[in-house]
């Protein structure tokens, strides 16, 4: 009992060093305040990154049959991950030069209409009349023109013109709906 108290107690300490090196780490980055679990979420980054870095060491190392990890298969592991799998920022004088240069360009003016904009009228298909080719025979009736269905639907709808002075897309009733709001429904 007093050896596994003592090896718990040797992990504790293990434990405790790491996260102290670690929270030296954060402090000579300039970061002074921190919540405890930063510690344990960097000691995590750090174990997988070089977990990583060792089994790709280890694969080159291999794939050059030579039987113990060099230097040189670490630092190869670790340019080609760099390469492959973090982004390198660019410079930030380059970023101020590229921002300035895009700044430079005026935005297009807004225009003072107000709903849905929608494109010019000769890009329009509601302003265009079309006229319809009937493949059946003349003396069969449309569906407009039989009785209970509608009849004179054709010549009751006008063709929709949109105004000159702007396309609001507003909707008007042909007639005025009648509304009742006595609440003796």
């Amino acid at each position: 009992m007093q050896q596994v108290l003592e090896s718990m107690g040797a992990d504790n300490i293990y434990c405790d060093t790491k996260q102290q090196s670690m929270q030296q780490v954060l402090e000579s980055m300039g970061a002074d305040k921190y919540e405890p679990r930063v510690v344990t979420q960097l000691q995590e980054f750090v174990h997988r990154y070089v977990t990583e870095i060792l089994v790709d060491a280890q694969e080159y190392s291999m794939y050059a049959d030579k039987q113990t990890l060099d230097p040189d298969d670490v630092r190869l592991a670790i340019s080609s991950r760099l390469n492959h799998h973090y982004a390198q920022v660019p410079p930030r004088e380059l970023m101020m030069e590229l921002a300035e240069k895009r700044n430079a360009i005026p935005l297009p003016p807004i225009s003072n209409e107000y709903g849905v904009r929608l494109p010019p009228l000769q890009h329009q298909l509601v302003t265009k009349e079309s006229e319809r080719h009937d493949t059946r025979t003349p003396n069969t009736p449309r569906v407009g023109d039989v009785p209970g269905f509608g009849a004179g639907i054709h010549a009751a709808r006008p063709p929709m013109h949109p105004r000159i002075e702007g396309s609001r897309n507003k909707k008007f009733a042909r007639s005025p709906i009648p509304i009742n709001l006595n609440s003796n429904m």
